[in-house]
């Protein structure tokens, strides 16, 4: 059995995500196959608040933009 780490832990999905956004844009672009390719994103808070380890949920903020210049959040 292997000791890996879930990453559908929102703490370890933000550690992971928010360390290298070129995964993020990589696993966002996957999931929205029909859509225009996400070019660029960026991870508005990066850093893990120690309160946010104590409740329900790690809100991961960011920023993208498509190929075709549209920016969403």
């Amino acid at each position: 059995m292997c000791d890996l780490l879930d990453p559908k832990n929102d703490y370890v999905f933000k550690r992971l995500f928010g360390d290298a956004p070129d995964l993020l844009v990589a696993l966002i672009n996957a999931v929205r196959r029909c859509a225009a390719p996400i070019t660029h994103i960026a991870v508005k808070n990066p850093a893990i608040d120690a309160a946010e380890l104590h409740g329900k949920y790690i809100i991961l903020d960011l920023l993208a933009e498509d190929a075709a210049g549209r920016r969403m959040r």
